[in-house]
């Protein structure tokens, strides 16, 4: 199975602060074990400023499902979701393969 990646669009408080907790977070949940990657990604849209998407990558599903949980029970990852005001959406995905025609 491809990876898989879980994204989460998120309307965070605003301030300095939450850029260094992100990476403070950051740095410690990609130091675990089965996580590949955590990109943050930023609007455009200039009146939606603290608007995040904030996408994880895994090796595959089962790891996804046992790393994830632990995001909110680390100090570090616990402290960044503090600073979410809005949780828009969450969803695991994976690389879309076009089903076999029969």
């Amino acid at each position: 199975m491809p990876n898989i990646i879980e994204i989460f669009v998120l309307k965070m408080k605003e301030g300095a602060e939450v850029d260094a907790i992100r990476e403070a977070a950051r740095a410690d949940f990609v130091a675990l074990e089965g996580v590949t990657s955590w990109e943050t990604l930023v609007t455009t849209d200039p009146s939606r400023q603290t608007l995040y998407a904030d996408i994880f990558t895994f090796p595959n599903y089962e790891t996804a499902k046992r790393v994830t949980p632990q995001f909110a029970q680390r100090p570090a990852t616990k402290a960044f979701l503090g600073q979410i005001e809005e949780m828009i959406v969450g969803q695991f995905f994976t690389t879309y393969q076009p089903k076999a025609s029969e």
